[in-house]
């Protein structure tokens, strides 16, 4: 039984779905109803069903433990920490004794600097973790949430207000930041800072920014899933499936062998 592993790369035709491909998953798609137009049919209700067209954005992301919505369906935040690193230098220093010999001499010093470091799990020093936040997207009649999304749009930069950051005193993007805090922070120009942090440099202190997705698809996608609610799902027996590209019946199919 072969699986596919399909990577999201420029404009390649095929997408990474959500779950393994396998002959349980051909099988089903071998009875899917697969729609001309992604029009919801209440005789289809619970059924698995086949669409394809372009999305558009329905709901926007939202990063609810900061309070900010993002119009994006998608946003990516990333989160940096902080922290305090000692590093052991050693210096050798050659010079001529009264006698003409050379002597080396060496001097060992500690340096103390502050490095950034990613965030992927929250603790009790890190209040926020890398993390991705979906809204919803309307492909015809069908309003999709989840995973898909993450692929289905192109990124976009996401420009975060001083009025942000101030509203969660941390970190966030900016464009230019002065060369004092350049200087004495050893940060990058991405990041910007509320006038308390910058009074001192603390280990443990967050940084985050954020990537979001455009709002419409600029092109076409094939997806599979149980048609429930209005909603295009995965259920127990089906995790849902997208490509880029309209795929016919068999296409879908032929991806799962």
């Amino acid at each position: 039984m072969k699986k596919l592993i399909c990577l999201c790369l420029g404009a390649m035709l095929c997408l990474p779905f959500c779950g393994c491909s396998n002959e349980k998953a051909a099988n089903a798609l071998k009875d899917a109803i697969y729609l001309d137009k992604p029009v919801i049919n209440a005789a289809n209700e619970g059924k698995l069903v086949i669409i394809h067209g372009t999305a558009v954005m329905s709901k926007k992301a939202e990063d609810a433990e900061l309070g900010l919505v993002f119009d994006t369906p998608v946003v990516i935040r990333s989160v940096q920490a902080l922290e305090k690193r000692t590093e052991t230098t050693t210096n050798t220093k050659t010079t001529t004794s009264s006698d003409g010999k050379k002597v080396e001499t060496k001097e060992t010093k500690q340096i103390t600097k502050y490095v950034w470091k990613d965030v992927n799990v929250k603790g009790a020093t890190h209040k926020f973790k890398t993390d991705t936040f979906v809204g919803e997207a309307k492909l015809g009649d069908f309003t999709i949430t989840g995973t898909p999304l993450k692929y289905m749009f192109n990124n976009k930069k996401i420009t975060v207000t001083r009025d942000m950051a101030t509203k969660s005193g941390l970190y966030y993007w900016k464009q230019g930041v002065s060369k004092a805090f350049l200087t004495t922070r050893r940060v990058s120009d991405r990041f910007m800072v509320s006038d308390s942090e910058l009074k001192a440099v603390n280990e443990g202190i967050s940084r985050i920014s954020f990537e979001g997705k455009e709002k419409e698809s600029k092109s076409e996608y094939t997806l599979a899933g149980i048609q429930q609610n209005g909603k295009l799902v995965s259920t127990k027996d089906f995790t849902i499936q997208y490509y880029a590209g309209n795929l016919s019946k068999e296409q879908m199919i032929e991806k799962n062998k």
